[in-house]
């Protein structure tokens, strides 16, 4: 364990060694926040992944720097299909653990495999799409949309759920289970399909129930001696002989319904099953006409689409370099390196980072670019005072650049010039001087030099 205040290694004590600090309340943050990660490996090896994911979250927030806890929480989002998810936290562990870190070969694993890139972005793609096709109404389209991101990415959690719920829509609940049962194979203890799971328990149960009273209400039911005798409703109990009676008229009315109602109804039934046949043939006709339509339509557009994903492709990977100088530019931030964290917030496309990633970067430069200013001038102004003009040029021209109103920068940087013999700059930026801080002793004193020129 090291020391948070100097980064020496701790020892048995409730303060550092070597720098005096208090660190007893750290060192139980620590253990505290390794606790919560050796419970989510526990809950990851049984496949509690849901569990895993809010107890690994847990120890990021006692100890965001917990690189073991980061990159198996990146792991268990990989599982569940959530490459994005997985991808930012490795990025984040990296950030944080330059070496001698798995979430290098964890990002490289995806990074060297552009068809898996591929395969990512259009999964995305096609999740939202099949949400679009929800809003509309279009649960059809919704349904094959989804079918295609299972067949690219089998362990896509919300794909398996939604499709569920598409299943339970249409009364197809032998399909909806199957579903649930694939996202709890995946995940044990995901609450989401656990309550869809119940909801479904519940609306077969209340089905067969219905088809429970409907048999019962055809039926009677009553006791003769020790014995309970359930008939059809509006069957006689004859006896003696009206038994027989019965019993020859009932042989004439099963001829005559043989005769006159048995075979038309046979004969019907026959009609109907081909008339169903043919009609969900046609059904099936229709939609293999609207899959085959839809199949043209891709084919069309396959051109296009290929350019657009390559732009998409491009896109991301720009995106995720300037996410990974954004966490480079963070920690430089955290670790007090100003000038570092502006150098870095430099590389970034400013407009390329979604709002919450744009906001980060304003609150990193608004704090670093006063900092990186003073700290230039000071390592500037300091290199010339020792006769190193090169680098005295080069932090004073930065400090300059980044607040034009810094007089004794501008003045400095004229005299390092003219130190350096560079008399035609130090012409320059001594007319600059006058220009810019007119009244000024900065100006008088430029004035004066520039004369001697």
């Amino acid at each position: 364990m090291k020391c948070f205040n100097c980064g020496a290694t701790l020892k048995n004590t409730d303060y550092c060694s070597q720098c005096g600090a208090d660190v007893k309340l750290y060192r139980k943050m620590i253990q505290l926040s390794n606790a919560y990660y050796n419970k989510g490996l526990e809950k990851a090896k049984v496949r509690d992944l849901s569990g895993a994911v809010g107890v690994l979250r847990q120890s990021l927030k006692i100890n965001k720097k917990n690189t073991d806890a980061r990159n198996l929480l990146g792991l268990v989002y990989f599982e569940l299909g959530e490459v994005v998810e997985a991808l930012t936290q490795w990025i984040i562990s990296r950030s944080f653990q330059s070496e001698k870190n798995l979430a290098d070969y964890y990002i490289e694993e995806i990074q060297n495999n552009p068809a898996r890139l591929e395969t990512i972005n259009t999964t995305i793609r096609k999740y939202n799409q099949s949400l679009l096709y929800c809003e509309q109404g279009s649960f059809d389209l919704a349904v094959i949309q989804l079918k295609k991101v299972l067949s690219m990415n089998m362990n896509l959690i919300k794909a398996h759920q939604l499709l569920a719920l598409l299943y339970m829509k249409n009364e197809n609940y032998g399909r909806a289970r199957s579903e649930l049962k694939r996202v709890l194979a995946i995940d044990k203890t995901n609450t989401r399909a656990l309550r869809y799971m119940q909801e479904l328990d519940e609306a077969t149960g209340k089905h067969t129930q219905q088809e429970e009273e409907k048999q019962n209400k055809d039926v009677i039911a009553y006791t003769s001696g020790n014995e309970t005798i359930i008939q059809p409703v509006g069957v006689k109990d004859n006896s003696g002989l009206l038994s027989v009676i019965n019993v020859v008229i009932g042989l004439a009315i099963g001829a005559a319904v043989m005769w006159f109602l048995v075979m038309p109804a046979q004969q019907q039934r026959t009609n109907e099953e081909l008339n169903q046949a043919v009609a969900d043939y046609s059904e099936q006709l229709d939609s293999k006409t609207a899959a085959l339509e839809t199949l043209q339509s891709e084919m069309s557009s396959l051109e296009s689409r290929t350019q657009a994903a390559e732009e998409a492709s491009s896109q991301a990977a720009e995106q995720l370099a300037g996410y990974e100088n954004l966490l480079n530019a963070y920690a430089l931030y955290a670790q007090n390196d100003a000038p570092g964290a502006l150098e870095a917030l430099e590389q970034i496309d400013r407009d390329s980072l979604s709002e919450n990633a744009g906001t980060l970067y304003d609150e990193i430069f608004a704090d670093v670019g006063t900092e990186a200013v003073d700290e230039l001038y000071t390592t500037g102004y300091a290199a010339y005072e020792a006769g190193d003009y090169e680098t005295a040029i080069e932090d004073l021209s930065r400090c300059y650049e980044l607040d034009n109103s810094r007089a004794n920068a501008l003045y400095f940087l004229a005299r390092a010039y003219h130190r350096s013999g560079d008399t035609e700059n130090a012409k320059i930026y001594y007319q600059k001087v006058i220009d810019e801080q007119p009244g000024t002793r900065w100006a008088t004193d430029a004035a004066g030099l520039l004369a001697g020129l």
